[in-house]
């Protein structure tokens, strides 16, 4: 595979990962996450305001998900570019 292929693939992915991360600020921005709480204050939901499709992407796994794609897509640009210089000297 072609280093500078490597490359580009890394810089889609880190793309994908930040929209992912731009689509869950903005949802949580638009519709508030309430906190409810029972009456010992140790048992806690939050409840998120959003409509029903919109809910799931509040969630802590769409945080995780779209992290761990930025972090492969600079990985990828990493390894392209150090197989790059690699084969040039």
């Amino acid at each position: 595979m072609d280093s500078l292929t490597i490359i580009k693939s890394g810089a889609i992915f880190s793309s994908i990962g930040i929209a992912i991360l731009v689509v869950f600020v903005v949802i949580l921005l638009s519709f508030p996450v309430l906190k409810e709480c029972s009456k010992l204050q140790h048992d806690c939901k939050f409840n998120s305001m959003a409509p029903g499709p919109l809910k799931s992407v509040v969630s802590p796994l769409l945080v995780v998900s779209g992290l761990l794609t930025v972090s492969a897509g600079i990985a990828m640009i990493r390894v392209g570019m150090w197989y790059r210089y690699r084969h040039r000297t």
